[in-house]
């Protein structure tokens, strides 16, 4: 597009040359038109003498000798080849954007619980109805074997029966709703076995026409830090052959939870806590959101209530970033038990390993194993008492109230009727994080409250407690409202009656002792929960199998 001012003076130069080329013209075809006619003469003898010329020259081939001639070669050469430029040096169209298929759900990198909000009861899994054992007439028909069991690590001259058979590589694999069935199924056989102290046992069911055979093996922990499991083994028929598979049912101890607390004060809310590993409450919990702080349970988390309360409105996705090891309401109660024998009890088969305290008492771990103590008042003589490679026992007579702190080198368990208060850092000597080859456990147990002293006594800055600790009735803070001074951070676990506040005093992190999957603390205790250890998860044909009812085999 042009400015106006250029259109009209283009224009103006076009209208001139038309005026003079007609001006021209009519001069030609009038007053000169004698010269007029002359030109168009002369202009036709030489274009005909031009003609002439040019056609004689084409006609004898001689135009070639006067005129230079232009010549064009083209030549050929070895370039680049694929040889010379990998495909790594030529650019490719970016691929389409793929999205990831599951073949099977679950297998992903990360996985999330279904919504679960706060004012809402949870869908209840669709399972078919499981064998109530307890009322069951096919369990209070069977006669529950109280035979004894034999345990042999060599040859031995008794015959014992016990199933022989020979697998074949056949295997089906177990339908979920069919694994669920048979977990509760073996879970309350298991808790029968544990009511009655016996030791095996033989069941017979029927399930939407299927029947199952169940022979259950109860296996005692061996020793104070060891857990009991149940060996399980369960034969059915499909479509003609007899198929058999076999589990591991672990006894929890209360050492396996990070959090367990049987009543939650409904005036305490999580808010600045972190808690790695399993939790449980037997009542309603309370979270907190504010300012972009909120709670964090990297564990499962199950609660026998049919909800949670928060102070703002739940979300999936704030489900997913506060429950990231999910979230389970409904659940069975955890019963926290009233009498503790093997606690109390604890070393009485060797006087050495049990030190007993009549008085409110102050104890001090040393890092070499050892350990002292002397009367809470300050009066009398500092005792010791050297290291030893078998679990201790420290326990406090009827109203001894113990005090603790240290550096724990070894096995011990100290028990108080009365109260138990942490003064300091209690902390192992190998922290179990940083070597396989920590031996060092420490249980914290208490029939009454376990409490962290007030700031003048432990000093400001985080608290650290490595221990598994058992407050019957009230986990407490000191001196919670004298400002924020650290963190209380805990390696083990935490179970409790109920609990108090700890902020503003202490934000909170407990982190799961993973070797408590394996161990307990000495004597710790344990909770009538079975959780599945093993499964083989298939279904195996079973050729000639011959079961018997009674004298099950344990070979250690």
């Amino acid at each position: 597009m042009f400015a106006p001012a250029l259109t009209t003076a283009l224009q103006d130069a076009a209208l001139a040359v038309q005026h003079t080329a007609k001006a021209l013209w009519t001069s030609l075809c009038t007053t000169n038109r004698e010269i007029a006619t002359s030109l168009g003469i002369s202009a036709t003898i030489h274009i005909a003498l031009l003609l002439i010329f040019g056609t004689a020259l084409y006609i004898s081939g001689e135009d070639d000798r006067d005129l230079p001639e232009l010549s064009v070669q083209l030549e050929t050469r070895e370039g680049p080849s694929s040889e010379e430029f990998t495909e790594a040096a030529l650019p490719k169209p970016a691929p389409e954007p793929v999205e990831q298929e599951l073949d099977d759900p679950g297998t992903s990198a990360q996985t999330y619980d279904a919504e679960s909000l706060a004012d809402a009861n949870p869908v209840s899994e669709i399972v078919p109805e499981s064998l109530e054992l307890e009322d069951s007439s096919a369990f209070a028909s069977m006669a529950l074997s109280q035979e004894p069991v034999l345990t042999t690590s060599g040859e031995s001259e008794h015959d014992i029966p016990a199933i022989t058979d020979t697998p074949s590589s056949a295997a089906a694999a177990i339908p979920q709703v069919e694994k669920t069935m048979l977990t509760k199924n073996l879970t309350q056989m298991a808790q029968k076995l544990l009511d009655t102290d016996l030791t095996q046992s033989e069941l017979t069911w029927e399930q939407d026409g299927q029947q199952y055979s169940a022979r259950v093996l109860r296996q005692k922990a061996v020793d104070s830090t060891g857990l009991e499991q149940v060996i399980a083994e369960v034969t059915t028929e499909k479509d003609g052959k007899r198929m058999k598979t076999s589990l591991a049912l672990k006894r929890l101890a209360f050492s396996h939870f990070t959090q367990l607390i049987n009543t939650w004060d409904p005036n305490i809310a999580l808010h600045d806590d972190i808690i790695d590993g399993r939790f449980h409450s037997n009542t309603e919990i309370g979270l907190a959101f504010s300012g972009g702080i909120k709670p964090q349970f990297l564990g499962k988390v199950t609660t026998a209530a049919a909800r949670m309360t928060t102070n703002t409105l739940a979300t999936r996705k704030r489900n997913q970033e506060v429950f990231k090891g999910g979230m389970e309401t409904h659940t069975e109660r955890v019963t926290l038990p009233r009498d503790m024998p093997d606690v109390v009890n604890g070393g009485q088969d060797d006087g050495r390993l049990r030190q007993v305290f009549l008085e409110d008492t102050r104890i001090i771990f040393n890092p070499d194993g050892s350990f002292v103590w002397r009367p809470a008042n300050g009066k009398g003589a500092l005792e010791r008492s050297e290291a030893s490679d078998h679990p201790r026992y420290l326990i406090g007579e009827k109203g001894a109230k113990l005090f603790v702190r240290g550096t724990v080198s070894g096995i011990f368990t100290v028990y108080s009727p009365n109260d138990i208060e942490i003064e300091g850092d209690i902390v192992y000597a190998k922290d179990p994080r940083d070597t396989v080859m920590s031996r060092d456990f420490l249980a914290l147990i208490s029939s009454r409250d376990i409490r962290v002293a007030n700031t003048q006594v432990t000093g400001i800055g985080d608290l650290h407690i490595q221990a598994a600790l058992f407050a019957r009735r009230t986990f407490i803070i000191e001196s919670v409202d004298r400002g924020k001074v650290g963190k209380l951070i805990i390696l083990g676990s935490l179970t409790a009656g109920t609990i108090q506040e700890t902020e503003p005093r202490y934000a909170t992190k407990l982190d799961y002792d993973k070797r408590f999957e394996y161990l307990r603390p000495a004597s710790f205790p344990m909770t009538r929960r079975y959780e599945v250890d093993s499964w083989d998860q298939d279904w195996r044909e079973v050729e000639g199998a011959s079961i018997t009812p009674t004298g099950l085999a344990h070979a250690e």
